[in-house]
């Protein structure tokens, strides 16, 4: 991966990681992976049950090539389905998991514009 879009990525898991905290997320780690593939962000919620939640960031600089959502496909989905049923594995969690996908858009300069948020994200 080039730099400047490893600079872009970690810049927009930053911004979501923000975006998850002030919606209640607490913020569990980041960039859990290995040679199969890698979950951006996983948290938990407190709301009625606990939940582990495995978050794909997709950030889009400038308005190129369409929109963040635009970018998620089964393919990744299922990559990070897998990846967040090996974290349940290693770290022991029995409860319930969900994939969410957070969506950020930067300017031509590189500043956050806004970033939003997908709940339980299915194809």
């Amino acid at each position: 991966m080039k730099q400047q879009n490893r600079n872009t990525g970690n810049k927009g898991e930053t911004a979501a990681c923000e975006l998850l905290q002030r919606e209640g997320y607490e913020i569990l780690q980041r960039n859990y992976g290995n040679k199969w593939g890698e979950v951006d962000i996983i948290c938990k919620l407190m709301k009625h049950e606990e939940y582990r939640v495995f978050v794909e960031v997709k950030t889009k600089k400038g308005g190129e090539y369409g929109e963040p959502w635009e970018m998620i496909n089964s393919h990744k989905l299922h990559q990070v389905q897998n990846m967040g049923h090996l974290w349940c594995e290693e770290y022991g969690w029995k409860g319930l998991c969900r994939i969410d996908v957070v969506g950020v858009w930067m300017n031509i300069d590189g500043e956050i514009e806004r970033a939003e948020h997908w709940e339980n994200v299915q194809m």
